[in-house]
């Protein structure tokens, strides 16, 4: 048995439609049922709105049923939530008490490049990623190809919505 834990992170999109919301929350729980059965263990999330709080707030439910899981968050600076709402700073505040594990790439607050080496860092860390990609040209986008050159499986639940879209 390897020490080295099986790492799968999360990369989206901070808005999602309406539309796709509960297929997209039916889809990560799916896929991270899946990654838990695989046998991984560390599940990391940037701490951005949307997607990654999705993600962060589906680990912490599911360590009710799996206790060996963890919410390992790693943030691009030290005020990433300064410019938020109260209700996403809630959201966000709540997820920092309950991570297991807490990375800054920066122990500084905002400058430019931070989300870049803060989205290099979740892939160097992984071996899996379950993405939110519908926009080619975006900071997701960028993380899912720096996956993809490292040879990291990407799981795009952006995809399993449009393709469960066209069958209705």
């Amino acid at each position: 048995m390897s020490l080295i834990p099986k790492t799968c992170f999360f990369t989206g999109h901070r808005i999602i439609s309406n539309a796709d919301i509960d297929l997209v929350k039916s889809f990560l729980n799916e896929e991270l049922l899946n990654a838990v059965n695989q046998g991984f263990t560390h599940f990391i999330t940037g701490g951005a709105v949307g997607f990654d709080t999705l993600a962060a707030e589906k680990v912490i439910l599911m360590r009710e049923d799996y206790n060996d899981i963890r919410l390992v968050l790693y943030l691009p600076c030290t005020d990433q939530s300064s410019g938020w709402n109260e209700t996403d700073r809630n959201r966000f505040d709540r997820i920092l008490t309950m991570a297991d594990e807490v990375y800054y790439v920066s122990r500084e607050p905002y400058k430019k490049g931070c989300m870049k080496k803060r989205n290099s860092a979740m892939v160097e860390a992984s071996d899996l990623c379950i993405a939110y990609l519908k926009n080619a040209s975006s900071g997701t986008a960028q993380t899912v190809k720096m996956a993809q050159k490292k040879g990291i499986e990407i799981i795009n639940i952006a995809k399993k919505t449009e393709e469960k879209g066209f069958a209705f």
